[in-house]
């Protein structure tokens, strides 16, 4: 085989191989932003309205989402 067909052979592969792994995942929003997303939906939904106050219990539940109160109870078994 001639050099230029070597590279071209190894480029397919290299692109055949790669293809799978791009089909895996990887897409969709960050983490970052589906957490502020529900933090302010969390926050929203406890009914708070003034803008001080809601932007410090964002930043709050931001902070540490699991253990921030939800707005529900939780179901009982």
């Amino acid at each position: 085989m001639t050099f230029g067909l070597r590279i071209v052979c190894a480029a397919f592969l290299i692109a055949a191989g790669a293809a799978p792994a791009h089909a895996m995942g990887g897409g969709g929003p960050p983490v970052w932003t589906m957490t502020l997303n529900y933090c302010r939906q969390t926050v929203a939904s406890k009914g708070i309205a003034g803008v001080d106050r809601f932007e410090a219990e964002v930043k709050k539940c931001v902070a540490d989402p699991v253990a921030y109160p939800p707005a529900h109870d939780k179901p009982r078994r």
